[in-house]
């Protein structure tokens, strides 16, 4: 009973039962031979009971007592009256004595062995209860955590099994935990994100993590852009279980971009607006002037001459200035083409070889003979064109026009670099704006076109300059399909 009964139970019920059962015990041992019993073995099993179920102390309390009842039993059958209840065997009365000296001997000693077994079983128990304690508070803040995180949270084994699925993941994707842990990814998600050459990413640099940004088709049918994060599920042993991926829902983000873009355009439009009315202000006040003058009769022949001169050169600057609006406001679609980059620089540095006094200007090419590139022919030459020609410009007393054009595995990359005075610090970052302009007679409109056209083209363009150290324009364009 002692040794199957519930560690839980008072301790005062566990003292009384431990004394019953030596009671006991002593009771059959009397009643089989007392020294000679068979059954004397069980005040062992009492006493190896007490010692686990109570205290070492206790149980050498339960030792003793088993040995003094022990003890009284075996000289009660062999000296004292007592064997007058029992049949005393004949002879033998040292023997007995003997195993009754080494039984209560035993008694003791396993008292001592399994008090010491008990204070280490009972002291393992507490650790273990106690980790047990810590490890279910350490889940539970865990799942607290993994639950309360905003960031989406899918865990995925080595099968692209769904392990784990938190409440922000189920907004965002719109399925259930329930209903996703236990899919594949591809069912979930579909195809759209590549998981075998994340995998292979990762694995090669086992730190890294990967990010993949692609629009997800919910169950309802609406789609969210959603960016993923993808990195190794590693054991404590760092081998590779599974990946986790943190998927954020981007059209928060996408929407305030909108807003932004919106926003920023509404701006250009007012600054466009206002530069378009100062740059046509002037023309038209040269040209109202004309007219009013010309009307006149009392205007003399020459005068008229010069006066139809003004009307002419300022209607000239009017369409220009239109006709660079138009072209920046309007942009033609985009016609990509395979497309020799390297002739087309060559045909506008001999255009402006030509245009540019004698001796004044030096140009350096550094292209190869040919560079074919999918780009929109036109606008390439546009681009080149408008480039090369404000370095001229930023020339006027002749310098060296630098073109360099090469291909740096899928992009092609272009610079131009004069020897001029160079851009202050203060114009540097207004270059692209629409009708921003250092010149006297610029309109502003060439770099924010070409701007647009490289934009267009998906690269990127780059402008380093200082005064005294003239400017370099760096444009990146990448591979697309012709």
């Amino acid at each position: 009973m002692l040794l199957f009964g519930p560690p839980a139970q008072p301790r005062r019920l566990a003292w009384l039962i431990c004394l019953l059962d030596a009671a006991l015990i002593t009771a059959v041992v009397a009643a089989t031979g007392g020294a000679r019993s068979i059954f004397a073995f069980l005040y062992v099993l009492c006493v190896t009971a007490a010692c686990v179920l109570l205290s070492r102390t206790r149980g050498l309390a339960i030792a003793a007592v088993s040995s003094m009842l022990y003890t009284g039993i075996v000289v009660g059958r062999t000296v004292l009256p007592l064997s007058m209840f029992f049949d005393a065997p004949p002879g033998a009365t040292t023997l007995e004595m003997l195993t009754m000296f080494l039984n209560a001997v035993t008694f003791l000693v396993v008292a001592i062995v399994a008090g010491g077994l008990g204070e280490r079983y009972r002291a393992t128990r507490q650790e273990l209860e106690t980790q047990q304690k810590d490890l279910r508070d350490l889940q539970a803040f865990k799942d607290l955590v993994f639950q309360s995180v905003g960031t989406g949270l899918i865990a995925l084994d080595r099968e692209h099994r769904i392990t784990a699925f938190n409440r922000a993941a189920e907004e965002i994707i719109g399925v259930a935990a329930s209903e996703a842990i236990g899919c594949r990814w591809s069912a979930l998600v579909g195809a759209t994100v590549p998981l075998a050459s994340i995998e292979m990413a990762i694995d090669g640099n086992p730190r890294a993590f990967t990010r993949h940004e692609t629009g997800l088709r919910r169950a309802d049918g609406t789609t969210v852009p959603v960016r993923m994060t993808f990195s190794a599920l590693r054991s404590g042993e760092g081998e590779r279980l599974g990946l986790i991926s943190a998927c954020e829902d981007l059209s928060a983000i996408r929407e305030m971009e909108t807003r932004m873009r919106q926003a920023d355009r509404l701006a250009t439009v007012g600054r466009m607006a206002a530069n378009i009315a100062h740059e046509i202000r002037n023309p038209l006040a040269s040209l109202t002037g004309a007219i009013e003058v010309l009307t006149s009769p009392l205007t003399a022949e020459d005068a008229r001459e010069r006066l139809s001169q003004i009307v002419a050169r300022e209607s000239e600057r009017l369409n220009h200035i239109i006709k660079n609006f138009l072209e920046y406001a309007r942009p033609a679609p985009l016609s990509i083409a395979t497309f020799d980059v390297a002739a087309a620089a060559e045909e506008v540095l001999l255009l402006l070889e030509h245009r540019a006094s004698p001796g004044s200007l030096k140009v350096v090419r550094e292209f190869a003979p040919s560079i074919p590139w999918p780009v929109d022919a036109q606008q390439f030459r546009q681009i080149l064109w408008n480039l090369c020609l404000n370095a001229v410009e930023a020339m006027p007393d002749g310098g060296e026009l630098r073109v360099a054009a090469t291909v740096r595995g899928d992009t092609l990359e272009v610079s131009v670099s004069d020897t001029g005075d160079g851009i202050g610090t203060g114009d540097l970052s207004h270059v692209f704006e629409p009708f921003f302009s250092t010149k006297s007679e610029g309109t502003g409109l060439g770099l924010a076109l070409v701007h647009r056209i490289v934009q267009e083209h998906g690269g990127e363009i780059d402008v380093r300059s200082a005064p005294g150290l003239g400017t370099t324009f760096t444009l990146t364009l990448p591979s697309r399909n012709a």
